[in-house]
């Protein structure tokens, strides 16, 4: 039985096994993900430490402590016993993405003919180059796939009269993701709502509907507010989208330099006769560097880090050569300007800067939500090596898009609002996308967020697959 078990998950041991190697490999190298050492700092320091406030340098900052004693459980055991920190955080992530993975393939058990495509697909989906980056290191994005899984499939359940499982997995995901992102628990919960009311009014699921609210939105924020701060739930309350689309889309980096020169004169005296002479001289100052922070780090890795595995793969492949060429080429650029102050945003490495949507101008959001969707665009403008790089991976999400797209438009198709699955995900997918138009100023933040829709895309695919299938799991 336990043999049957392992041939039938196999594309969850092969995932969790190729991420195991690719972190380990990794080591110390966070110049993809410049924000993953604040975690590892939280991580290192949430577990009896003398440091009043370990959450300070990470995304968990608005987190209960017992949630992150908890969750990080694993990973503090990994490395109790030999695994270093970075690689027991990682393999955490690691596991959690697998759960997600999991978890969407238990919804597919009904299927017929395409059981086994549904499977290669969502196996496919996770592989997507940044979703693999990104559920790889230790961040925060496999904590929020998993939880954002974990409540729709709650969801399904329930309306599967599959009472127990689905109130644990409803009351898991939103008090997770409450915990993890609360913005994105706001639009969850708000998808819910709207689902919830349509259905209710339709004279179906009523009682379905109550315990979905009672146990997915009730009880979570009853139990985080029992064991938050209050200064988390002032975070909480005011969180503005509008000042948030106004931060400014750039990091910035002051790095300091110094420049040398030469110079030649001449000089005259009494009597007859010319002397010529050379003098040097340096000079110290700053250069700042807007939207460069890969750049910074990883020039900064290839100088400290020489003989590891990443920076003899970077040499192996030449690109530390034009890493090398872009950094002496924005330093000479500061050193021209007069103040030694310059702005080198022409030969950003990292994304550009994007201009979010208006809430109360709805026309202004088809622009950012598009590029949150679909970009980079390959091949358009002078996008810096790090978004060309990026822009590859762009044609993947678009066949996602058209696949999950082309379920919608099957001869027999399901009407949305006939099932309550399919409609809370639409829901759901909309408000990430409108939320990202209006919050997103950065490129390279947004391709990175771009993540969080995998779960609503993958699950809005099974339903309707299942649909289509006429193998309906709903009731």
């Amino acid at each position: 039985m336990n043999q049957k078990r392992l041939v039938k998950h196999w594309p969850i041991s092969l995932y969790i096994l190729v991420h195991v190697l690719f972190a380990a490999l990794l080591g110390r190298f966070y110049a993809l993900a410049p924000d993953e050492p604040g975690y590892l700092y939280t991580f290192n320091n949430i577990y009896g430490s003398s440091n009043p406030n370990p959450q300070f340098n990470s995304g968990w900052l608005s987190s209960p402590k017992i949630f992150l004693w908890i969750v990080y459980s694993p990973a503090k055991i990994l490395n109790l016993i030999g695994v270093s920190d970075i690689l027991s955080l990682r393999i955490l992530s690691i596991l959690l993405s697998g759960l997600s993975m999991l978890l969407l393939m238990s919804m597919r058990q009904k299927l017929t003919n395409t059981n086994r495509n549904s499977q290669n697909l969502i196996f496919a989906f996770y592989f997507i180059p940044s979703i693999f980056l990104w559920t790889t290191l230790g961040l925060r994005e496999s904590f929020i796939i998993v939880e954002i899984t974990a409540f729709l499939v709650g969801f399904t359940l329930l309306m599967q009269e599959k009472n127990k499982r689905g109130y644990l997995l409803l009351f898991l995901g939103s008090f997770g993701l409450l915990s993890t992102k609360n913005y994105l628990w706001a639009v969850l919960m708000l998808a819910t709502i709207i689902c919830s009311a349509i259905v209710f009014l339709q004279n179906e699921y009523r009682r379905k509907v109550l315990e979905t609210l009672a146990v997915g939105l009730m009880a979570p924020v009853i139990l985080f507010s029992s064991v938050s701060s209050f200064s988390a739930w002032s975070f909480l309350i005011n969180v503005n989208v509008t000042a948030t689309g106004q931060r400014a889309g750039d990091s910035i980096i002051q790095v300091p330099v110094s420049s040398a020169g030469t110079g030649t004169g001449t000089g005259t005296g009494t009597g007859t006769g010319t002397g010529t002479g050379t003098g040097t001289g340096t000079g110290t100052g700053t250069v700042t560097l807007n939207g460069d922070m890969t750049l910074f780090l990883l020039h900064d890795y290839l100088i400290n880090n020489p003989d590891s595995f990443v920076s003899k793969v970077l040499k192996f492949s030449r690109a530390d050569a034009k890493i090398k060429q872009i950094w002496d080429e924005k330093i000479q650029l500061g050193l021209k300007s007069e103040s030694q102050n310059a702005e080198t945003d022409d030969l950003s490495l990292n994304g550009r800067s994007l201009k979010p949507g208006i809430l109360s101008d709805p026309i202004t959001l088809i622009w950012p939500a598009f590029m949150f969707l679909c970009g980079p665009i390959p091949l358009v403008g002078d996008q810096g090596i790090a978004a060309s790089i990026a822009s590859l991976e762009s044609p993947l999400w678009w066949a996602f898009y058209a696949i999950v797209l082309f379920q919608f438009i099957r001869p027999r198709r399901v009407k949305i609002l006939q099932d309550p699955t399919i409609f809370l995900g639409t829901i759901f997918l909309a408000g990430c996308i409108a939320l990202s138009a209006l919050a997103e100023v950065n490129l390279g933040t947004s391709f990175r967020h771009r993540s969080i829709l995998l779960v609503p895309l993958i699950f809005i695919f099974l339903r309707m697959t299942q649909s289509a299938e006429g193998k309906k799991s709903s009731p």
